[in-house]
């Protein structure tokens, strides 16, 4: 009888404190979407991606001219020396363009998490308003990264994707 008793009122102060949380949802991938500063943010990564790319675009075209003349002048039967030079020099003009290359994804990562971070510490500073605000629990991504639902069925009152937008003065578009 005294385990059934201590049960229950453990039983009941579970339920208790259960029905006390309150959890939230929000889709970080659309807040970060409909934000002014995101789109900017993309915008500024494509262009400089652009650029960078027209600079390997312009090496690569130098290369294959290198590589074209190179093949005409071993045809014509130039002297092996030159041929050596021009090698050498094909050699090491394609090892730049590769380098180039690495050098450009790694820059513009670094470029994407520099501009990312302001508009994240953002997006976390609305939500720990409205989680102390309204007095939330929880508060969970409704996505992962790759825009599976993780929240598969939830009261849309607890949906605060918007609540969030606007909390940063943000009025997405429908």
């Amino acid at each position: 009888m005294k385990k059934q008793i201590i049960f229950f009122t453990l039983f009941f102060l579970a339920i208790t404190a259960f029905s006390q949380m309150k959890i939230g949802y929000a889709n970080l991938e659309f807040i970060l979407k409909s934000l002014p500063e995101a789109q900017q943010m993309n915008r500024e990564i494509e262009d400089y991606r652009n650029v960078l790319n027209e600079q390997i675009i312009a090496k690569k075209e130098y290369y294959q001219s290198l590589l074209e003349d190179y093949y005409d002048k071993e045809q014509k039967g130039f002297a092996e020396s030159l041929l050596t030079s021009m090698r050498d020099q094909i050699v090491s003009l394609e090892q730049e363009i590769q380098l180039e290359v690495a050098n450009a994804d790694a820059k513009l990562a670094a470029l994407s998490s520099q501009k990312l971070q302001p508009i994240t510490e953002k997006i976390i500073e609305a939500i720990n308003r409205i989680y102390e605000e309204e007095g939330y629990t929880y508060i969970f991504n409704s996505a992962d990264g790759t825009g599976n639902s993780i929240v598969l069925k939830g009261p849309e009152a607890d949906n605060l994707t918007y609540r969030i937008l606007e909390e940063m003065g943000v009025k997405p578009e429908e």
